[in-house]
């Protein structure tokens, strides 16, 4: 594949790095359960990409590629259902969706300290929709790995700790 197939395959992708790359079976099972949950949260939420969640067969998540080293990035993808063909454009749609999604989500976050990130959402206070819930969800599995980063269309979101990067 050329590089700029490759960048482009890429585009389409959502990719999620966890630092160091010995991560528990239950955490990966875990956290690969809401991520797929996030994500149709996020595909119901948009007009444009509802339509597909909303009829038989829907779209499927696949783990495109896995790369290891010194950290473990699962690459996701949406292919259609009965021809197993890449849906690159829904891809692309809903991957985005999530990252503005879950920025805006973590943006309105308390911060415990001037300088800390963004704490966890205080648990007695209901949650405005599922999608909200979401990603609180994904948020708190995110935080459970030393660091954690989303990458989707040359965009990140970095989790260190407490430390909340944004890029």
């Amino acid at each position: 594949m050329s590089t700029k197939t490759q960048n482009k395959f890429d585009q389409d992708l959502l990719a999620i790095q966890l630092q160091p790359s010995h991560v528990s079976v239950s955490y990966l099972s875990s956290l690969l359960r809401l991520v797929q949950a996030a994500l149709r949260e996020v595909a119901r939420s948009e007009d444009d990409t509802r339509t597909y969640f909303d009829q038989n067969p829907q779209p499927v998540l696949q783990l495109s590629r896995l790369q290891t080293g010194s950290a473990l990035t699962m690459y996701f993808s949406f292919i259609e259902s009965g021809t197993g063909a890449p849906f690159s454009e829904l891809s692309a749609q809903i991957f985005g969706g999530l990252l503005d999604r879950f920025s805006k989500f973590v943006q309105g976050l308390p911060q415990p300290g001037l300088w800390g990130g963004p704490a966890n959402r205080p648990s007695q206070y209901p949650f405005e929709d599922n999608l909200t819930k979401r990603m609180d969800q994904l948020y708190r599995e995110l935080r459970r790995s030393p660091k954690a980063t989303l990458i989707a269309q040359g965009r990140t979101i970095e989790i260190e700790g407490d430390r909340l990067e944004i890029g």
